[in-house]
């Protein structure tokens, strides 16, 4: 009983540590305003304060360098007005190195922003799985996880590949998890709707109307290393043309969406098992991850369009981004 409450009140004791770093030095508040936000005195909030950047709740970094991490995040806010976090990566980083720095910096920002009985649905993909592997162990009581759309297939990414990541989180967190054992995209719009009316699958999807967060990236067919869902494999050669067609330029978990960020009569739209619209726009903390600068300009629409709250991107996308 005795450890039990030791590790209670150590997480009690971090969560209002990460609360009074984030208001006092993120968010910029005054001493004054954190303690009536918190309902605590001024001195405890100085005393917090001092704790957090002790306990490397809170760590700084200084850029000299143009272009250096922070003004790109500054730059990054004032234009599409959502908190951003820049890696600080190399410009000869390759892909594989920005995902990893982009998912290390989502990990660490991620246990500011989770809290107990918080519901995380969690999509699949390249710079996910490197966030997942990089998770910082925290235990919230009540925390779920969800799958937030269908898998792909096992021929391209190996049979686990998506229950791995949401694995990573619930041993991370010590949260449950519910599965979406659906594919991305169904072969028709009468299966998925089928598929739909199972019981266990409409307790998952009422679930996913009641998240908290989710944790996703952007797809686009552009670059010399595009997107699963705009390969042939997951998707038919028909499929592909039809999105050219239709303009389709990015996707986001499975929603596909067009340069001026609508998503109504994409064809694939019908039959996907990612998000529609309002169910999206319903979700208060969306957080995305990107690590390629050829995805830039799909970002940059989920931008504009109100798609995304919270933004993690790697230096290079990041100025990618501000050329738009």
């Amino acid at each position: 009983m005795i450890q039990m409450t030791n590790k209670a009140d150590n997480e009690m004791s971090h969560d209002r540590l990460a609360d009074v770093a984030e208001l006092y030095w993120i968010q910029g508040l005054k001493i004054e305003r954190v303690a009536r936000e918190l309902g605590i005195s001024r001195s405890t909030v100085s005393r917090l304060i001092a704790r957090a950047r002790k306990e490397h709740v809170i760590e700084f970094v200084v850029h000299r360098t143009k272009n250096s991490a922070l003004e790109l995040e500054n730059r990054l806010i004032q234009k599409y007005h959502v908190r951003v976090v820049v890696a600080d990566t190399s410009d000869n980083a390759d892909n594989t190195l920005k995902r990893m720095a982009v998912g290390k910096c989502a990990a660490i920002w991620l246990n500011t922003l989770v809290h107990s009985n918080t519901t995380i649905g969690v999509a699949w993909g390249r710079t996910i799985e490197a966030m997942s592997l990089q998770l910082q162990q925290r235990h919230l009581p009540g925390m779920r996880i969800l799958q937030l759309h269908g898998f792909g297939n096992s021929q391209t990414f190996g049979e686990n590949y998506a229950t791995q990541i949401l694995s990573r989180f619930h041993k991370n967190f010590d949260a449950s998890v519910r599965l979406l054992p659906l594919p991305a995209i169904f072969d028709s719009e009468n299966t998925r709707n089928l598929m739909y009316q199972e019981s266990s699958i409409r307790k998952i999807l009422e679930l996913r109307k009641h998240m908290n967060m989710m944790v996703t990236s952007v797809g686009t067919p552009n670059g010399s290393d595009p997107s699963p869902l705009f390969t042939p494999g997951l998707l038919s050669s028909k499929d592909i043309k039809v999105l050219h067609e239709q303009k389709v330029i990015g996707n986001l978990a499975s929603t596909f969406y067009r340069a001026d960020g609508s998503t109504s009569d994409i064809d694939l739209n019908s039959r996907s098992t990612g998000l529609n619209r309002t169910e999206l726009m319903s979700v208060a903390t969306r957080l995305f991850l990107v690590a390629s600068p050829s995805k830039a300009q799909a970002l940059h629409v989920a931008l504009r369009s109100g798609f995304v709250t919270h933004l993690v991107v790697d230096r290079q996308t990041a100025a990618a981004l501000l050329e738009l």
